[in-house]
């Protein structure tokens, strides 16, 4: 497997994933549902597919409307956010569109969105919520 810079995956990252769903999910056609448990409010998922389909892996296109938040979780595996449009705010920081960010195991964070934005996220196993 080659190793490729970090400037070198950013690039490739919007032609193969964007890329991939505008040609295989017709990303003006997703069918989107309100995500209304866990304290999330003004957002909706496309599954990819979920955890219990992946032996806990799940993958998801995400829409935040203007003011959406998800409250502060805990990531038991790794996660991965590539913002599609719009930008989005977590405990890390402003990110944008063509960002990319990878959350490690142990970390907690929380995202909201005061535009709105489209994500793309990976979760390598669920997250537990903080209460």
């Amino acid at each position: 497997m080659q190793n490729l810079s970090m400037s070198e995956i950013q690039n490739s990252l919007p032609r193969l994933l964007v890329g991939s769903l505008k040609r295989n999910l017709k990303h003006e056609n997703l069918e989107f549902e309100p995500i209304n448990k866990n304290g999330r409010a003004s957002a909706e998922v496309h599954w990819l597919f979920k955890a219990e389909e992946a032996d806990g892996s799940a993958a998801a296109v995400i829409r935040y409307y203007a003011g959406g938040d998800a409250p502060p979780h805990l990531h038991t595996g790794f996660e991965l956010i590539y913002i599609l449009e719009g930008e989005m705010q977590t405990s890390t920081g402003e990110v944008k569109k063509n960002d990319l960010i990878l959350l490690k195991p142990g970390s907690i964070h929380k995202s909201s969105s005061k535009s709105g934005c489209l994500a793309l996220i990976i979760w390598q196993q669920p997250v537990k919520m903080m209460r």
